[in-house]
């Protein structure tokens, strides 16, 4: 028995694209994903820049994480200076701004993007950079 072609394909589809709308393809394809990439970069940049900018204002917590054990030594010889308060609060409180201040500067540099420069060095001691 001989099997019969069939002139036409099922799917209506030619076997090979034509070349010049392939590269038209990918050239939309590239430009698509180099417009989001700028984009995502972009957004990435000014994210940084603002919040290397609230580094030093997160900063001044670490102030308030040195004065607090002393609130708290105060809480606890004079429980009635603390209006009701008990003196570990001002314990936790130290804890919890030094942590957030440390944990801010370290999200930040971790989040910097390759080769962008901090905006806000010039407000930080010089042994710390």
């Amino acid at each position: 028995m001989i099997e019969e072609r069939a002139i036409v394909k099922m799917n209506g589809r030619p076997d090979k694209w034509n070349p010049l709308f392939r590269l038209l393809a990918r050239a939309v394809a590239a430009l698509t994903i180099g417009i989001v990439r700028g984009i995502l970069l972009s957004v990435l940049h000014f994210a940084y820049f603002l919040l290397c900018l609230f580094r030093p204002v997160v900063n001044v917590l670490m102030l308030g994480g040195v004065i607090m054990p002393l609130v708290a030594f105060v809480a606890f010889v004079k429980p009635e200076a603390a209006n009701g308060m008990p003196f570990w609060v001002f314990l936790l409180m130290a804890a919890g701004f030094v942590g957030v201040s440390m944990g801010y500067s370290k999200f930040v540099d971790w989040i910097a993007p390759s080769g962008a420069e901090d905006p806000a060095a010039r407000y930080r001691r010089p042994d710390w950079r």
